[in-house]
């Protein structure tokens, strides 16, 4: 039967009609519903799927116009390209959701083929079953592969096996429907309505499995999005709480900071926040620091440019010009200050840090390493000119000593050898004093006794005393117990203390008085001395105890004695203070703690004075004098020649170790600071060369401040006499070498 037989039997026919209207029906609701999902999913498989269900839609269409196997060559080309489209789409689709992507050009070649096949079978081919069979197998294998790759996703979705079975069952139902046709050209109305039922129904199947699907897509993304979601507001409630504890780190820090911290407004320089560390730099409440202006508080700022990078600008130029500011505090005083500004962000706005440090204890400080560094250099010079002072003021005294002794001087002449006496054991004091001050050493403690330092020091300012007509009162307590100290330097205090006071009483018109008492106290003893002079004026009383401050004129002094004795009284743990009333005279109190002796012996230094000054072998007895200066060598020689001992001397350690290796002496006097030999290099040569004699020898020095100098006589325990002497003092100090007895420390 011929097909326009079956076209005029179908066709006309309303329930063939109405199934091949569902079938278009179903397919153009398949295209719908992918072309939907490849507009809300962006997945490019969606949209070929939707391009391959469009040419097939376009297929059904063109079997409308179709009137039998001998249509029209265009309509049989148009039917094929639709067919050959529509497999050709669905099974590109299937191959990117499969994820076997391939270049576009591969695709449009395929479409070429189709296209040049639908023209070969329809203008060249006249054979029918070229015309459908090979596009409708290509159809079905593209669907199944569709299927079969639905079907491995059916653990990720659950329609999948549903799809996997319409796709399937609608490709082999297109490949069952030209199968018979190719049987049958002129099927029953019956074949024809249920292929394409069922070709509606499949289509409306995939539709509504496609729609499942894209719902559940929708739903696995929107359940991906709110995962995300819920991500992101735990990470922002992390952040939040990192942003958190990143505020109570820098709050705490901002707290505990020891820098004074201000965070300014740019806009009109008004504090926003500042640290406890601000408020105490100012001395107010840290809340009300807060609001104030930083202008207020600091004079250089008191202008505002307004603008807020000028006033960024100012802040920086007054900050960076110089590297001190100047803070006023809430009692009115200034702060000197230092310090760096910022740019931060605080509340959402920004506002300047100025971090502030306050540098007046570190001036403090640097001027006292100033001063010290003076000291230092002071003690340099000093050190270096003191033997050279020293020793002319040695020769001074050692000769108007000698003169003073003579019995036939006339009374004018021994006045005036007297005040040379004076004048030479001042100078030789400063020189004393200054080195002390500049070079101050570690006190040599050792068992003392009080009484006897205090009554020493009276005797060695006897002179003094005497010529300025003072009167001394001692009240010194005979249950005194003995401690631990220098004496050396105990009674250059003491001694400092009565030389203020006789200058204090030397414009005084009455009775001259200086009262010097001792006594006994739960844990110290305490030494006073006082006088009935005028007293100290109120506007100098604190600074009496400062270096190189003095009340008197040019020459009177060096304003270090005070100095000195407030030093030295600190090193022994002890106390130091004045009270006075102007009018009525000073009072000087000294406390030194009273530290147990033990097995200490008492202190090296003895009283000298009232000993017997001859030594009856004297002119038995040879003496080397070891000095570079002629004038000791020869005042030495005046004062122990007279006593009958033979002196030879020598004017370095060199010579002096040729004599005594050519013959014995009784005893050495050597000088500490040489030339070519050093005092302590004659003393190891001698030592190892002459050990006999290593005991036989008295130091001379100028010197005794040194450290160098005072550690290597306190590692010898040589005897040891300081320059300038007394010749009394010189004279003891041989007779006592001569009996053995401890070395003698002046």
């Amino acid at each position: 039967m011929h097909l326009m037989a079956f076209s005029d039997m179908a066709f006309p026919a309303d329930r063939l009609t109405m199934t091949f209207i569902l079938a278009v029906l179903g397919t153009s609701l398949v295209c719908v519903v992918f072309a939907q999902l490849a507009r809300h999913t962006h997945k490019s498989y969606f949209e070929f799927w939707a391009a391959a269900w469009l040419y097939y839609t376009m297929y059904l269409l063109a079997m409308v116009r179709w009137e039998g196997w001998n249509a029209s060559p265009l309509l049989v080309m148009l039917r094929q390209a639709s067919i050959g489209f529509s497999a050709t789409c669905l099974l590109w689709g299937g191959l990117e959701s499969s994820g076997h992507m391939r270049r576009r050009w591969v695709l449009a070649i395929g479409l070429a083929v189709m296209l040049a096949w639908a023209y070969a079978s329809a203008f060249q081919l006249q054979d029918h079953v070229w015309h459908t069979l090979p596009t409708f197998v290509l159809l079905a294998l593209a669907s199944g592969y569709v299927g079969v790759f639905l079907f491995q996703q059916r653990k990720q979705c659950r329609t999948a096996p549903f799809l996997t079975i319409g796709f399937i069952l609608w490709g082999l139902c297109n490949l069952g429907l030209a199968f018979l046709n190719l049987r049958n050209p002129a099927p029953l109305p019956g074949m024809a309505m249920t292929g394409y039922l069922a070709l509606a129904v499949l289509g409306f199947c995939i539709a509504l499995g496609t729609m499942l699907l894209g719902l559940e897509q929708a739903r696995e993304r929107n359940d991906t999005l709110l995962n995300e979601f819920k991500k992101g507001v735990t990470q922002r409630r992390l952040l939040e709480q990192e942003v958190s504890l990143s505020e109570q780190k820098y709050r705490v820090l901002f707290d505990s900071a020891s820098d004074a911290i201000f965070l300014m407004d740019l806009t009109n320089f008004e504090i926003v926040d500042a640290n406890e560390s601000a408020a105490r730099l100012i001395g107010v409440e840290r809340k009300t620091v807060v609001g104030n202006s930083f202008a207020r508080l600091c004079p250089q700022l008191s202008r505002s440019q307004g603008s807020l990078l000028e006033n960024k600008k100012l802040v920086e130029d007054m900050l960076n010009s110089s590297s001190e500011f100047s803070i006023l505090r809430q009692n009115g005083g200034q702060a000197l200050c230092e310090g760096s500004a910022n740019l931060v962000q605080y509340q959402k706005r920004p506002v300047l840090q100025i971090n502030v440090r306050e540098v007046t204890e570190r001036k403090k400080m640097e001027q006292q390493l100033r001063q010290a560094e003076k000291l230092t250099a002071l003690g340099q010079l000093v050190a270096g000119v003191a033997h050279e002072l020293n020793n002319p003021l040695a020769v001074v005294m050692g000769y108007a000593q000698i003169l003073s002794q003579h019995g036939k001087l006339e009374e004018k002449v021994r006045k005036n050898l007297l005040k040379i006496l004076h004048e030479s054991d001042r100078a030789a004091k400063i020189v004393r004093n200054l080195l002390t001050f500049a070079r101050p050493h570690e006190p040599h403690m050792t068992a003392v006794d009080v009484n006897r330092l205090v009554s020493d020091a009276l005797e060695t300012r006897e002179i003094q005393l005497s010529g300025a007509n003072v009167r001394v009162v001692r009240r010194l307590a005979s249950d005194l117990p003995r401690t631990k100290a220098d004496p050396n330097q105990i009674e250059q205090v003491l001694a400092n203390l009565v030389s203020n006071a006789v200058q204090a009483l030397a414009n005084h018109s009455g009775q001259r008085i200086i009262e010097v008492i001792t006594e006994a106290r739960p844990r110290t003893i305490r030494i006073t001395i006082a006088d009935n002079g005028p007293g100290i004026p109120a506007p100098v009383l604190n600074k009496i105890f400062d270096p190189f401050f003095t009340t008197k004129g040019p020459g009177g002094g060096t304003g270090l004695g005070l100095s000195i004795c407030y030093s030295i009284v600190e090193e022994h743990k002890g106390k130091i203070w004045v009270e006075t009333e102007e009018g009525r005279g000073a009072r000087f109190f000294v406390e030194l703690p009273i530290v147990a002796c033990g097995d200490l012996p008492p202190e090296p230094l003895v009283a000298i004075r009232n000993r017997d000054t001859v030594d009856p072998q004297a002119s038995e007895r040879r003496l080397l004098i070891v000095d570079d200066e002629p004038g000791i060598i020869e005042v030495l020689r005046e004062i122990l020649g007279e006593n009958g001992y033979h002196i030879e001397t020598a004017s370095n350690g060199t010579e002096a170790l040729a004599r005594i290796a050519s013959q014995p002496y009784d005893l050495i006097l050597s000088d500490l600071c040489m030339p070519e030999m050093s005092g302590e290099e004659f003393f190891r040569a001698l030592r190892d060369r002459f050990p006999h004699m290593a005991d036989r020898i008295i130091f001379i020095t100028g010197d005794t401040v040194s450290p160098k100098s005072r550690q290597f006589l306190d590692e010898t325990r040589a005897r040891w006499l300081s320059k300038p002497f007394n010749i009394h003092e010189i004279r003891h100090l041989v007779v006592d070498a001569f009996r053995q007895e401890p070395a003698v420390a002046r």
